[in-house]
């Protein structure tokens, strides 16, 4: 018995999972977006004290990140590396929302949150291929 082997929760989810993260890092990136162009028009309208979090990218970025806990369970290597992005997306979403609100105090045009974004990214990366190589690993395996 492995130390990650929880049975019939690991059979389910073996299957799906590379998916599900997948498919959440893409909502996540539309969802960062849309936030802030919420905040960009939060700010025009009513100043820093109007900018407020997006419950939607929320609990987006908290499903990303138990979803790529959850990848753990099927694949420890790639879970882990998957879980480090979603985290670092996720405490950046703090540290970025505190600076909007930075720059709309002083006047500022808001920034698009880089950090995030750039986290986003890996997570999309990397779950892409791991998608891929779910789809089409029993083509590539013997070309490669």
């Amino acid at each position: 018995m492995q130390p990650l082997q929880f049975g019939a929760i690991h059979g389910t989810l073996e299957v799906v999972i590379p998916f599900v993260v997948f498919a959440l890092a893409l909502v996540n990136l539309v969802t960062r977006h849309l936030a802030h162009r919420s905040h960009v028009s939060q700010a025009d309208e009513h100043g820093a004290d109007g900018i407020e979090r997006t419950s939607f990218h929320t609990l987006s970025t908290l499903a990303l990140v138990l979803a790529t806990f959850a990848y753990v369970m099927v694949d420890l290597h790639y879970g882990v590396a998957l879980a480090a992005f979603a985290l670092t997306a996720f405490v950046a979403d703090f540290f970025e929302f505190e600076a909007r609100l930075v720059e709309a105090r002083t006047d500022r045009p808001l920034e698009a949150p880089k950090a995030a974004i750039g986290a986003s990214l890996f997570i999309v990366a990397y779950a892409g291929y791991i998608v891929l190589v779910e789809l089409f690993g029993a083509f590539w395996s013997p070309i490669i």
